[in-house]
């Protein structure tokens, strides 16, 4: 069966307790029911989180049409489970196949309920929508700040309550890696949200975990830039720049206490931690896992009326580290404008400091604002004139923005020395008389 066609009258050519609708519903309530008029392919389906594309007809019982996405011609897209539409769309999509075609009956529980929507359907309406499902893709957990591509997931298995791990929780978690369909990596692994390197996972974890719920089962699809990168894994068979893929079940999860619920004295306490974290990861070469680490250390720092008095100073005492390490950190990542950002951010507590100023003229020394970066240099040398770091980038500054000078110097007098060539070239020769010569002097010279 082919889809209904623009009209605003379609008749209803079943009746709800027909043998051949099926009930979609997770409680078995009748709320959807479900009538295939075409078969779909495969036996995949979407999932919680899948961006689902479709097309559908609303009509009411009498056959009326209240909205149709075939009568726009654009489909519509929308993300399944989470809400964005329905509740009887959300039962009944999740159960269709690709190019499937089929109807779905929702009583007004699972559609508008009491209060109906605008004028076109009334209060305690039933509706019908004739749906296909055109394709869906993987819901993605890539986190924004990072250009590195994409983690996608994959729900298999739904797992049990609402909670999801927090940052510094403890997970256990059942792993299966493949690369092109051979299993490259199978164990149980028990590692910190936040600090998934240091248990030997990949990057992606720390973001692909945290959207999980306890026994669930998800298919994990990471882009080479949250895997084994540029390197790959000869020793596991994976080649630089591989997608791979993970199926990971979160067996067990305990999560971390709560900034909120913590006291100030506790907030104190964990920032110490995470900044020896932090420092430990740093020397060891994990970027990243540091960077983690001192990004937490800001969020238990963060303003709080209950930081007064030596809390207050203690807080800004490890606010100040903690800016200074992650400037340090991004510097060692070559991520110039995060090391600035963050050595800023340190100035703003504490304006002469000197770890912060150098660290912002490194900054901008990597981003080649030399000018920028010799005024930072001096400001070091104003407050330790020996410094001899900072003496050696002055000099490094001085001379780079010289030679710059020089080149600009050089390419504009090369520019004016083309132009004077082309403007003599172009210039009218005068002949004896003083004037312009005459279109018959001008040939008599070209034959002389």
């Amino acid at each position: 069966m082919e889809p209904q066609e623009q009209s605003e009258q379609l008749p209803v050519d079943f009746k709800l307790d027909d043998a051949d609708l099926i009930d979609v519903t997770e409680q078995k309530d009748r709320g959807c029911l479900k009538k295939i008029l075409r078969e779909g392919t495969g036996s995949d389906t979407p999932f919680t989180g899948s961006k689902v594309t479709v097309h559908y007809v609303g009509r009411l019982l009498d056959g009326s049409v209240f909205d149709s996405s075939r009568r726009r011609n654009e489909p519509f897209v929308f993300e399944l489970g989470r809400r964005k539409v329905i509740k009887g769309w959300d039962a009944g999509v999740a159960t269709m196949k690709k190019g499937e075609l089929c109807e779905l009956v929702c009583t007004p529980e699972y559609a508008y309920g009491k209060q109906g929507s605008g004028a076109k359907i009334p209060p305690d309406s039933t509706l019908v929508f004739q749906v296909e499902l055109i394709s869906w893709e993987d819901e993605d957990v890539s986190p924004i700040s990072f250009k590195k591509g994409r983690i996608m997931r994959r729900i298999r298995k739904e797992g049990t309550g609402y909670s999801t791990p927090n940052d510094g929780a403890k997970c256990h978690v059942k792993i299966v890696g493949q690369y092109e369909g051979k299993t490259f990596d199978e164990r149980e692994v028990e590692f910190i949200l936040g600090e998934c390197e240091e248990s030997g996972l990949i990057s992606a974890f720390d973001h692909f975990v945290k959207k999980m719920k306890e026994g669930e089962t998800s298919l994990m699809t990471a882009d080479a830039g949250h895997a084994f990168g540029k390197e790959g894994k000869p020793e596991w068979g994976i080649p630089p720049d591989a997608q791979i893929t993970y199926e990971v079940t979160l067996k067990k999860l305990e999560k971390a206490k709560e900034v909120w619920a913590m006291s100030v004295e506790e907030k104190i306490e964990q920032a110490e931690k995470h900044k020896e974290k932090g420092t430990a990861f740093f020397n060891k070469g994990s970027f990243v896992t540091a960077i983690k680490s001192y990004e937490r250390m800001k969020t238990l720092l963060a303003t709080d009326p209950e930081f007064k008095d030596e809390y207050e100073e203690q807080r800004k005492k490890l606010m100040i580290i903690c800016h200074l390490n992650l400037a340090m950190t991004h510097l060692k990542k070559n991520d110039f404008s995060a090391a600035r950002k963050a050595a800023d951010e340190a100035l703003a507590l504490d304006p002469k400091n000197v770890k912060a100023l150098y660290r912002r003229g490194m900054a901008q020394v990597g981003s080649k604002d030399l000018e920028g970066a010799k005024d930072d240099f001096k400001k070091v040398l104003e407050t330790e004139p020996d410094n001899k770091a900072a003496k050696q980038q002055l000099a490094v500054c001085i001379k780079g923005l010289k030679d710059y000078a020089e080149k600009q110097k050089k390419t504009f007098q090369g520019m004016f020395d083309k132009f004077a060539a082309q403007d003599q070239k172009m210039a009218p020769v005068e002949s004896a008389s003083g004037q312009a010569p005459s279109s018959n002097e001008k040939k008599e010279e070209a034959t002389a």
